[in-house]
């Protein structure tokens, strides 16, 4: 069954009991009603889940993105069979990462960082500009070997927490070490 709204807002209040500092920033999440599930067509902005994954050594994973040139945490858009955030944000990062499944723990079923950012426009994707909500989940990642799927990203590697698009992002999980 596809993810529900309800099931997003019950995230965020768990997110916001932890992180009531980024009330304001979340906001918009809150407004988003629709069917059941997420249409990326119909929604005001794609909700998107992120794995932060986390070695022994405190370095994180991150992948050089395709489309986009940067480095990130291995995420993206929520799909139909996904069944909840969480298990969307594993989903990802296995698929992006090639890391085998057993490698992965969810640290905390609480995301770590939800973050608001702008996308531009994609002619080639007919999209207009828009938002994309990332839901991000902090998983520990036991000594697994990379294999990236190359039709989405460029490579990936292990590195400092600092690499991170979000020094806030950064600093939570320096705090949890």
């Amino acid at each position: 069954m596809p993810i529900a709204i309800a099931h997003l807002k019950d995230q965020l209040a768990a997110y916001l009991v932890r992180w009531p500092e980024d009330a304001e920033s979340i906001r918009p999440l809150f407004a988003l009603t629709g069917p059941e599930g997420f249409d990326r067509t119909t929604m005001p902005g794609h909700v998107t889940a992120s794995a932060i994954l986390v070695n022994d050594a405190g370095e994180v994973l991150l992948v050089h993105h395709r489309t986009i040139g940067r480095w990130f945490q291995p995420g993206g858009h929520i799909e139909p069979a996904d069944d909840s955030l969480p298990s969307a944000a594993f989903r990802e990062a296995v698929e992006e990462t090639g890391i085998e499944p057993s490698a992965l723990t969810l640290a905390d079923p609480v995301p770590i960082h939800i973050d608001v950012h702008p996308i531009p426009a994609n002619p080639r994707r007919n999209e207009d500009a828009h938002w994309h909500y990332d839901v991000r989940y902090l998983f520990h990642c036991a000594d697994a070997a990379l294999n990236p799927r190359t039709e989405e990203v460029h490579a990936a590697e292990w590195r400092p927490a600092t690499d991170l698009d979000s020094p806030e992002l950064a600093a939570r999980l320096e705090s949890r070490a």
